[in-house]
C-alpha cells in the first residue's frame, strides 16, 4: 500500500475527529429584563450589546421584558426591533409580560416613566387613573390597554418570518408551521452542535391567566396547551436525533424560595399545585427526566443571576438524587444590565458552564 496515501487517509481521519470534537463545543449568550428605564438605560443596553458582539457567540437568546413600563404599541415595539438588529450575530427572542400582558394606556405609560413611578405625581396630572392604581384594578389584572392586541403586535413585529433576529439570522422551526397551533409563531426550535433548543411563550404576571377577563383566560389556556405540546415535540425531536442536551428558554421564573407540597419536593413552584406555572414545570420535569440527558431551562423575570437545580430531590446518601439532570439559569435584569455566557461542551457530563458577561 502506498505509504503517502495511507498517511493522508490517517491524517484526514484525525482531522475529521478533531473537527467533530470542535463542532460539539460552542458558546451562546442569554439575557433579559433589559432597558427598564428608557431612555436612560439605552446607553447601558447598547454597551452590553457591544460586549456580546465582541464575544462572538453562536447566537444570543433574549428571554423577554424588553422594558419595564412603556407604551406597548407597534411603534415602540419597532424601537426594540432596532436594538435586536444591533446584534452582529443571531438573536432569538421570546416575549415577556411587559411587552403585552401588563401593558397600560400609552399616556399612563409615558407619565409613569416621566414621573419615575411616583403614583401621587401621576395622579396630579391624571386623576382619572386612580382606579387603575387601586387594589381592585391590580387584583383583577385589568390593565388599561388590550393585552391580546399587543400580543398580536409582538407577533407581527418580531415573528413574521421563520428566522431569528439579528444581523446574521438563523433558520427556526416554528410551532405555527409544523402543528395545529397556527397562531404560535413565537414558539421556535433549532439545533446547534448536537443540542436541541426551544422557546416557549410563558410570561410572568401569572402566565397571563386573568380570571376576570374571559378572553384573556381563554388565551392563557390555549397558550398553555400549545406550550406543553411544544415541549413534547421538543423532547421527541431530541430523542429521535439522539441529541446530547436540551435547552428551553422562557421568560417567567417558575420557582420561588421554599419547599413545595404534594408531587414536587424540590423548590416551590409559583402558584403551587395546578397554579399558572404548574403544568409547564410538570412537563419540563417529567419529559426531561425521561429524556435523561442534561436539560437547561433559561428564564428571566426575577432579575437575579442564579444557577440551580430546582427539581433536584436527594433520596439518600446511597442513591443518586432524583431530577438531577435539569439545571436552571436565571439571567440578570435591570438595573443590572448584564448577560450570561454559556459554554457548551457535549463531551462533559454537565455540558453547560456559565460566566457573567459585563
Amino acid at each position: 500500500m502506498n505509504f503517502a496515501k495511507t498517511a493522508c487517509i490517517a491524517a484526514c481521519l484525525v482531522l475529521g475527529t478533531i473537527e467533530g470534537a470542535i463542532a460539539d463545543r460552542f458558546s451562546f449568550v442569554a439575557l433579559g429584563d433589559t432597558a427598564y428605564n428608557p431612555p436612560a438605560d439605552y446607553p447601558k443596553y447598547e454597551a452590553l450589546i457591544d460586549k456580546i458582539n465582541a464575544a462572538k457567540p453562536a447566537f444570543s437568546i433574549h428571554v423577554g421584558d424588553t422594558w419595564g413600563i412603556n407604551d406597548c404599541r407597534e411603534p415602540e415595539q419597532r424601537k426594540v426591533l432596532e436594538f435586536f438588529q444591533r446584534y452582529k450575530g443571531a438573536v432569538v427572542y421570546t416575549p415577556g409580560d411587559n411587552e403585552w400582558v401588563d401593558c397600560i394606556d400609552p399616556e399612563a405609560a409615558r407619565l409613569f416613566v416621566e414621573k419615575r413611578g411616583d403614583v401621587a405625581a401621576i395622579l396630579k396630572v391624571r386623576p382619572d387613573l386612580a382606579a387603575f392604581f387601586s387594589f381592585d384594578a391590580q387584583y383583577s389584572r385589568r390593565f388599561a390597554d388590550d393585552g391580546l392586541a399587543r400580543l398580536e403586535d409582538v407577533r407581527h413585529v418580531f415573528f413574521s418570518k421563520p428566522m431569528s433576529l439579528g444581523q446574521k439570522p438563523i433558520a427556526l422551526t416554528r410551532q405555527a408551521d409544523v402543528s395545529d397551533y397556527h397562531a404560535f409563531v413565537e414558539n421556535a426550535r433549532w439545533e446547534k452542535g448536537g443540542v436541541e433548543f426551544a422557546t416557549i411563550n410563558v410570561p410572568g404576571s401569572s402566565n397571563g391567566f386573568m380570571i376576570n377577563d374571559e378572553a384573556r383566560a381563554r388565551e392563557a389556556i390555549a397558550r398553555n396547551r400549545a406550550n406543553v405540546d411544544w415541549l413534547k415535540a421538543l423532547f421527541a425531536e431530541a430523542k429521535a436525533k439522539d441529541a446530547k442536551a436540551v435547552v428551553i428558554a422562557l421568560q417567567a421564573s417558575l420557582f420561588e424560595d421554599g419547599r413545595d407540597f404534594g408531587d414536587f419536593s424540590g423548590k416551590r413552584v409559583r402558584g403551587g399545585s395546578e397554579g399558572p406555572y404548574y403544568w409547564i414545570a410538570f412537563a419540563i420535569r417529567d419529559l426531561g427526566t425521561r429524556y435523561g440527558k442534561p436539560v437547561l431551562v433559561i428564564n428571566g423575570d426575577f432579575h437575579d443571576f442564579l444557577v440551580d437545580k430546582p427539581f433536584r430531590v436527594s433520596k439518600s446518601e446511597e442513591k443518586p438524587p432524583q431530577y438531577d439532570n435539569i439545571t436552571r439559569l436565571q439571567v440578570f435584569g435591570a438595573p443590572d444590565l448584564r448577560a450570561v455566557r454559556i459554554d457548551v461542551d457535549t463531551d462533559t457530563p454537565s455540558v453547560f458552564a456559565f460566566s457573567p458577561l459585563y
